[in-house]
């Protein structure tokens, strides 16, 4: 029952959306890795505009975590602090990097599936309406270089 559940859910987020965000495209999209005992997790990717008119990133979820928030790590001082964004515009014929150069992550909280070599589907919805369900590797940040 279950697995029907999550395969209706996925079936959903990839087609039961308002509409595609067709102009959208996602490329290196991965997820740290986390143990078992942890449930809180951050996601990286490049989010490109091949459309003529900006696009505006509003949310993302997932069927692997309770809930995923946009935030941006600033410095604030001495101090480090991650910032929620509610709204991220990537420019027309332009692209928006997640990185630790940027500051721009994923964090998904009480997530679960999580393990090395993992397939995550994450579903990027915008402000139009639109939205684009892509798969992110689930990653060890240990053999990143």
């Amino acid at each position: 029952m279950k697995r029907a559940l999550l395969l209706f859910v996925i079936f959903l987020l990839m087609f039961g959306c308002s509409g595609r965000a067709d102009t959208m495209r996602v490329e290196h999209g991965w997820i740290a890795e986390i143990p078992p005992m942890l449930s809180v997790t951050a996601g990286w990717l490049e989010l490109h505009n091949d459309g003529d008119a900006p696009k505006y990133l509003i949310g993302a979820f997932s069927p692997n975590a309770e809930s995923i928030e946009i935030h941006r790590s600033v410095m604030d001082g001495d101090m480090a602090r991650m910032v929620f964004q509610p709204e991220l515009e990537i420019p027309a014929r332009g692209s928006l990097v997640f990185s630790q150069d940027t500051g721009y992550h994923l964090m998904l909280y009480k997530s679960h599936g999580m393990t090395a070599g993992a397939k995550v589907p994450v579903t990027l919805t915008f402000k139009d309406g639109s939205a684009l369900t892509v798969a992110f590797a689930v990653v060890d940040r240990r053999t990143l270089e």
